[in-house]
């Protein structure tokens, strides 16, 4: 039989290849059977809830809800015959059985801090380019509240509230008009003492300025501004998420710092206001 090395690529959100990861245990797998091993690639704890989309599930044995440590690997974590593996392909399918929903945090604690004011990410008069809501690619939950800011290559990226530096990528060149490019894009993450997460998309290659594991305070340069993943223009894409039970991250609406009570709209250019 060919050997097989299963790796779980998500497509339910930009990147999530790099935050967790399914593969074969070979340790435990049998003639009869395929076991999966789960990796929480994140310095965060990480939420993983899969819905099983009909009868067609019931012969995998699997755990519906999970909350891993940060960096924490669980062997056995899923168990599915072979008899439902197609062994021609080299990647197993979990998409075809389950909705899979992850969330960057334990939503049994997580609770944004909804009075804090967020600093803008950058420093010079940029455009909004896409706001809250924007139908183009900020129309999922996980998205309602994001922020696209039209920066230039090579723009210093700030952070806009202190916390924990819990994952990077920056491997990328890659850029395209369609969602194939989606885990192409280059990205920092940090987690702050609320438990959510700010999301800071589409860095130039090796356009990170921090470590993973580190912490960064905020307006603490963090990243150089590129244009990586799926976009059409350079850009950074910033999104506060928190994890929930029922859907695993969504997006938080956020205030920034000199825009208190003021919705940003597109087209429109702002900076950072001292207040």
């Amino acid at each position: 039989m060919k050997k097989l090395v299963f790796f779980l690529f998500f497509s339910i959100s930009v990147c999530q290849a790099q935050h967790i990861a399914l593969q074969k245990d070979s340790i435990h797998s049998t003639k009869d059977t395929l076991v999966l091993k789960i990796k929480n690639n994140m310095l965060s704890p990480m939420y993983f809830r899969m819905n099983a989309k009909d009868e067609s599930a019931k012969a995998i044995v699997y755990t519906e809800k999970t909350v891993l440590k940060p960096s924490e690997e669980i062997e056995s974590f899923m168990k599915v015959p072979l008899s439902i593996v197609d062994t021609t392909q080299t990647k197993f399918n979990l998409y075809k059985y389950f909705d899979l929903k992850i969330g960057y945090s334990d939503p049994s604690t997580v609770k944004h801090n909804d009075a804090y004011l967020y600093l803008l990410p950058y420093k010079k008069k940029r455009k909004l380019i896409q706001g809250n809501f924007g139908n183009f690619s900020h129309d999922h939950i996980r998205s309602f509240h994001a922020f696209d800011f039209g920066t230039k290559i090579g723009d210093t990226i700030y952070a806009a509230r202190e916390g924990k530096v819990v994952l990077i990528k920056e491997n990328s060149n890659k850029h395209g008009r369609s969602r194939k490019f989606a885990n192409d894009g280059n990205f920092i993450i940090i987690q702050h003492d609320d438990g959510t997460t700010a999301s800071y998309y589409h860095l130039k290659f090796n356009g990170a300025l921090v470590d993973k594991g580190a912490m960064v305070v905020r307006g603490q340069k963090i990243g150089i501004s590129g244009m990586t993943g799926f976009t059409t223009v350079p850009h950074l894409h910033f999104v506060v998420h928190k994890a929930t039970e029922e859907e695993g991250n969504i997006s938080v609406p956020i205030e920034f710092e000199g825009y208190a009570g003021k919705k940003l709209k597109k087209g429109k250019r702002y900076k950072r206001k001292k207040t």
